[in-house]
């Protein structure tokens, strides 16, 4: 899920997914057509409450040492990457409350001092969203999307949300953390597929919208812990190939073609008298056309940025970095040598064949 980085806070890239920029787009198309600007203020009112939220998670995540990759925005909310899931039930927990617990306190603290100014009639109609800027209106409609926000989060059990962590974290401390995901991975599609006829019947395409990212999370969830739990554990010298078949920078596409069609591998690390400059892959040589490859070289058309990894690393680590740079193959380099290369192919078979242990 690629989106479009507009800053970082305490080092955490921000992203906002294509889908909302359009969803903004539209909202502010709209209220200029009928003369209202307000719906785009307050949606992105709404949406720095998100970041907070997610800022909660990633802050508490950060005390146990998880990474965070980034905070994308999305139509529905937003959405904290975390590299590494903790698997004790009490961290998970912490970290699934924090976002709605500071929704919570913003949502309290705009209630008192809308109690203290005697302005608590602001709030009402509750679903109404104010036509002013004023401070109290303005006041009241925080009070109502952080309410709104913490508990929509905390009340939906419904993985990737916060609930449906909080769900996971008490049925694992019961029946262990992959049951646990895989339970509550299959209660987020019944809520998904629920949401989704809710958004048929009453027309409601933002419900459908919901329905779609929380049934495609709740999936990608659970096949993301199902495998780094498979992979735990398992290094990148436990699978790499040590062997490391490379070309010449100064063969040509002809023979690189031909040498390709012999050894049968997608990509070669690249060498110059003996030192690693780039890499090679099928997808380079297809995108030139067969008639020119007598004009070309492999240094011409290799790609010159060395993704590489050490053989010590978490192969689960491996296949994200590999996700990140999009990229199927990593280098493992040892005191500037290259001993060895790992695949998406060869974690794919090692996957295959720990679930066989596994069954």
């Amino acid at each position: 899920m690629e989106g479009i980085r507009i800053g970082k806070i305490f080092g955490i890239p921000i992203e906002m997914h294509i889908s909302f920029i359009l969803l903004i787009l539209l909202l502010f198309v709209s209220g200029i057509i009928f003369g209202n600007l307000y719906i785009v203020f307050y949606i992105l009112l709404l949406f720095f409450f998100v970041v907070l939220h997610e800022l909660s998670h990633s802050l508490v995540a950060l005390k146990y040492g998880v990474k965070i990759d980034r905070i994308m925005l999305l139509p529905f909310g937003g959405v904290a990457s975390m590299k590494d899931i903790p698997r004790e039930p009490k961290k998970e927990l912490r970290i699934a409350i924090a976002g709605p617990l500071m929704n919570f306190l913003f949502a309290l603290i705009s209630f008192l001092i809308l109690y203290a100014f005697n302005k608590v009639e602001r709030l009402f109609p509750f679903f109404m969203i104010s036509q002013t800027f004023e401070f109290f209106d303005i006041l009241a409609t925080v009070f109502k999307i952080n309410l709104i926000l913490g508990i929509f989060n905390l009340f939906v059990p419904a993985l990737p949300m916060d609930g449906g962590r909080v769900l996971r974290a008490i049925l694992a401390m019961r029946i262990g953390f992959l049951r646990a995901t895989e339970l509550s991975a299959g209660i987020a599609k019944i809520i998904a597929v629920a949401m989704f006829m809710i958004g048929i019947l009453s027309l409601n395409p933002l419900l459908l919208l919901i329905s779609f990212f929380v049934y495609i999370g709740a999936e990608q969830e659970s096949k993301f812990i199902y495998i780094s739990t498979l992979l735990s554990g398992l290094k990148v010298e436990d699978i790499m190939t040590a062997d490391v078949i490379t070309v010449s920078k100064d063969m040509s596409l002809e023979e690189l073609y031909v040498f390709m069609l012999k050894h049968r591998h997608m990509g070669y690390p690249v060498v110059d008298d003996g030192r690693v400059v780039g890499v090679v892959t099928f997808s380079d040589l297809s995108q030139i056309r067969r008639e020119d490859w007598g004009r070309f070289k492999v240094e011409d058309i290799m790609s010159t940025k060395l993704i590489t990894c050490r053989k010590d690393e978490e192969v689960l680590d491996a296949l994200m970095k590999m996700n990140r740079e999009n990229v199927g193959r990593l280098l493992v380099f040892e005191n500037d040598k290259l001993i060895g290369i790992i695949t998406r192919t060869d974690i794919i078979r090692a996957i295959e064949i720990l679930r066989l242990g596994k069954a």
